[in-house]
């Protein structure tokens, strides 16, 4: 895959970072997610919040409902390389990629497997601190960059009435994050949990779904050339 073949070359690229007193790490996360406010981007004769009713209905067309929420989950992958130390605070980079499945909607009222799923890629800053416990590394990052999802989207109904392709939108995502690592040995760390918080802003133009808001909580485990520290 596109994103393997990425960490290789950005690996081989920073091969001499040890020397230089930096840290490149691989990791590898199972997270879950809750996303609210979630509403209907699309007018739709259907539910637009976990089976409860939809809005008003205009000109014979009902328009998007209450606002609902959902809770994907799934795993996630991603690479950092931190660089500078300021005191007890190493700065460095972090990129990521994941995935998350729900087989509940909170744009319409039937469940299925998969009935919403999620693909984001997000980059951004990272600042990792000392304690006075060697084997404990608290980090605290924030990232930007974008998520296609159909959690805003009504699913489209067949004239048989079964749920059908359900269209995808396209979001520009922002989130904090904030976890630790336990060391476990020279290349092999815990990364015991990780919170986050942020928003989905769709792009594009229309009335209906525009925000989305965004909790999480993982865990994983992570691969990295140790620090000369």
């Amino acid at each position: 895959m596109n994103l393997c073949k990425c960490f290789v070359v950005v690996l081989l690229g920073l091969g001499g970072a040890v020397a230089a007193r930096a840290q490149v790490g691989i990791y590898g996360l199972y997270t879950g997610e809750h996303l609210s406010n979630i509403q209907c981007f699309s007018p739709a004769s259907v539910s637009c919040s976990n089976g409860s009713a939809g809005g008003a209905v205009v000109s014979g067309v009902q328009q998007p409902g209450a606002t609902g929420s959902i809770n994907p989950s799934g795993f996630s992958g991603g690479i950092y390389y931190d660089f500078k130390n300021v005191g007890p605070v190493r700065l460095g980079l972090d990129a990521r990629g994941g995935e998350g499945h729900s087989n509940k909607s909170a744009a319409w009222s039937a469940g299925e497997k998969n009935a919403t799923e999620e693909y984001s890629a997000l980059a951004g800053v990272r600042a990792s601190m000392k304690t006075k416990y060697s084997w404990l590394k608290p980090y605290a990052e924030v990232l930007a960059g974008w998520t296609r999802s159909d959690a805003t989207e009504p699913c489209k109904r067949d004239s048989y009435g079964l749920c059908t392709v359900v269209p995808f939108d396209n979001f520009v995502r922002y989130e904090a994050l904030a976890g630790a690592d336990i060391h476990l040995s020279s290349i092999l760390e815990l990364r015991v949990i990780e919170l986050g918080i942020g928003n989905m802003n769709r792009i594009g133009n229309g009335t209906g779904q525009s925000s989305v808001g965004v909790k999480s909580v993982g865990a994983g485990i992570v691969l990295h050339l140790p620090s000369p520290e």
